[in-house]
């Protein structure tokens, strides 16, 4: 039965509104579409009422209040505008001036700074107070953020959205009076700090006090209100984190989280260094023609229509003369789903080749097997479980690397819900917050998951006496078996040290580990595989990653590749069909690391470039990204290039539209959902 909520009465500048008990009069206010100029205040975090710009009156009363933590009652009269309160205001902006250097003339921030916005909507052009601020230092130590306490209001939105959202707590306030400044831990600079580097901090800042230092010179005054805003979403990693992108003139300026008090997702709008700041980098030398390598090693620009020529034939010629066994097929899975069923569709029915598979695919056989050893139909946890669970077992993952929102999620989960977090085999930042650390081989690994399987009344004494760990370490793991027995929700990570284990026993042990504790009441299994690329659980989901590994014996004649950003595992895997005489790669960028390695390079849009969907890391959900760039002139899209190499080499798609494609991967994802499976 649904309660009630009590409604109250009041006016505001003589205008009868009803909002919800429990409401302050700013949020009444806004409701009602009234306009209250706030500092400190910030939808997505607590109100503090320390700026003191959204005074008002109320009930005629000298004495004006915070309208941002004044809750509202049944029959008040508000006047948030007139002559007294608007001099009011302008007096504590000149104090807020005054207090530090706030030259918007010399600030990378001018023209995106609300508190430069406030000064001309109160008309404060000059100060009618004397400076009073003291040299502050600045800290420039990190590679993503600067911080300039000398253009800091101490507003402490910073402080709140660490401690708040993020759950880090690194940010305070420091020392007293006139000398207090925001502090990182006990005193550090930025990248002493145990700061994760998010930017959160950054995102709500108010001022000029915590700048980007990618880009920030494109905030020239008044420029940022042409900035175009694109709604997308961060397929770095997997968690689809929602964005919004900043573009001008085909620039992307920054990129920030939509920070939100409730949105369903634990992480509440909050971004990592990777979708917020890596996005922004040069990741190499763009390719924006078709090029062919040359007998003795160079590289010439050719046509579009000499490319399709070329490589229509080559794959044609060996097809017909040697059969399309001898063509093989390698694919990045950070791709959208369309740009990965387009690969395999094309490789497999128009080249009819031998082997297609994706640069991740040995993390997919391990998994693959693991299941098929422990005889389950896997269908993994959310990743959204992770705050829920009592207890949390990571095994050979390194979540900030890969993806650094859910190392930021169990750091909170310990500091702030006193969550058991246990780390099995080397990983990053996590260790420091937890006393259960085990930086052990894949060997003990082992006998460490079948002692937690076995329990220290079985064969757990005698398996964990194998496991070469030091006497405080075996006490520390006795805890562990102890906790992990006691819990009622444990949850179990495993990261791509362990699915890049060729054998999947140890993987196998885990799953039946997990499933020792029971299911979840969506009858998925208590574990979360964090897969190595962005859209993994996609290409895994969609068939495009092999089950198979590459036949030794094979004598391979041609090969296409389809790359994303830049990747140190393309290489290696290509190492592997070493000798084929004919390779083409179709990518946004010059891959350096394979000039020896392939033929032809033919350009294709980055991420940004490219809408498309992408499916969570749990492979649970999928969402579709917007494209915030448009691709240099003269770039087709992946739909382009491969519909003109399928009708080179005689294929008809069966879907003649990107929208098509998009339909057909969306009935596939969801078949493997119907199936409660990963994959």
């Amino acid at each position: 039965m649904e309660t009630k909520v009590k409604k109250v009465k009041l006016t505001i500048d003589g205008k009868e509104v009803v909002v919800d008990d429990g409401a302050t009069i700013l949020e009444a206010a806004r409701q009602n579409g009234i306009k209250i100029p706030t500092l400190c205040q910030h939808d997505a975090l607590s109100n503090w009422g320390g700026c003191r710009m959204c005074v008002v009156e109320v009930d005629g009363s000298p004495k004006l209040v915070a309208s941002c933590v004044m809750p509202v009652r049944d029959g008040m009269g508000v006047v948030t505008s007139n002559e007294y309160i608007l001099e009011c205001r302008r007096t504590m902006l000149e104090f807020i001036f005054a207090e530090r250097n706030h030259n918007c003339m010399f600030c990378p921030q001018s023209g995106d700074c609300e508190l430069q916005d406030l000064a001309y909507e109160l008309q404060m052009d000059h100060l009618t107070v004397a400076f009073s601020f003291n040299k502050f230092p600045t800290d420039v130590t990190n590679e993503y953020m600067a911080i300039d306490h000398n253009r800091c209001i101490l507003c402490g939105r910073c402080v709140r959205a660490c401690k708040e959202i993020v759950g880090a707590s690194v940010l305070n306030f420091q020392n007293r009076g006139p000398k207090s400044l925001i502090g990182m831990d006990l005193d550090e600079t930025r990248e002493e700090s145990s700061c994760y580097g998010c930017g959160i901090c950054m995102q709500v800042c108010p001022t000029g006090a915590m700048v980007n230092r990618y880009r920030g010179h494109y905030a020239v005054k008044g420029h940022s209100k042409d900035w175009q805003q694109v709604e997308s979403v961060c397929s770095q990693c997997g968690l689809l984190c929602p964005t919004i992108n900043f573009v001008k003139d085909n620039n992307l300026i920054k990129i920030e989280g939509k920070l939100t008090s409730a949105n369903g997702r634990p992480d509440r709008g909050q971004l990592c260094y990777k979708g917020r700041f890596e996005a922004l980098k040069t990741k190499g030398k763009r390719l924006d023609s078709p090029m062919v390598r040359s007998g003795n090693g160079t590289w010439k620009t050719v046509t579009w229509d000499e490319i399709f020529k070329l490589v229509s034939g080559k794959l044609n010629d060996i097809k017909k003369k040697e059969g399309g066994q001898v063509i093989f097929g390698l694919t990045s899975s950070a791709l959208s789903n369309e740009e990965l069923m387009l690969f395999k569709d094309f490789m497999t029915q128009g080249c009819s080749a031998g082997y297609v598979d994706t640069f991740d695919g040995p993390h997919f056989r391990t998994v693959a097997g693991a299941i098929k050893e422990g005889k389950e139909t896997l269908r993994e946890a959310s990743w959204k479980k992770i705050p829920e669970a009592d207890m949390v077992i990571l095994l050979g993952a390194a979540p900030y690397q890969r993806q650094p929102i859910i190392s930021s999620l169990l750091r909170k989960g310990i500091m702030q819900n006193n969550q058991k977090v246990a780390v099995l085999g080397e990983t990053d930042p996590i260790p420091p917050y937890t006393p259960y650390y085990f930086p052990v081989a894949d060997g003990a690994l082992r006998l460490l998951v079948q002692t937690l399987k076995s329990g220290m009344d079985g064969d757990g004494p005698k398996l964990l006496e194998k496991a070469w760990l030091a006497a405080d370490d075996v006490k520390a793991f006795q805890e562990v078996v102890k906790a992990f027995s006691d819990s009622a929700n444990p949850l179990f990570i495993v990261g791509e040290k362990l699915t890049g284990l060729e054998d999947s026993a140890i993987l196998a042990d885990i799953v039946s580990l997990a499933n020792q504790k029971g299911l979840y009441p969506d009858k998925s299994l208590r574990l979360i595989i964090l897969k190595p690329r962005g859209n993994s659980a996609g290409a895994w989901k969609l068939g495009t990653s092999s089950s198979k590994k590459v036949p030794g014996k094979s004598k391979w004649k041609a090969g296409l590749v389809l790359l994303g950003e830049p990747d140190d595992s393309y290489a290696a895997a290509l190492e592997e069909f070493k000798g084929a005489d004919f390779v083409a790669a179709i990518s946004p960028y010059v891959p350096e690391s394979l000039a020896d390695q392939v033929d032809v390079l033919i350009p294709k849009p980055s991420w940004l470039e490219e809408e498309g969907t992408f499916t969570s890391v749990d492979g649970l959900e999928s969402a579709y990204k917007q494209k915030s760039l448009q691709a240099p002139v003269g770039v087709m899209d992946s739909w382009e290039i491969f519909k003109n190499l399928a009708e080179r080499i005689g294929f008809r798609l069966d879907y003649q539209s990107w929208k098509d494609l998009s339909q057909k991967a969306e009935r596939e994802i969801k078949k493997q959902e119907l199936l409660k499976n990963s994959f």
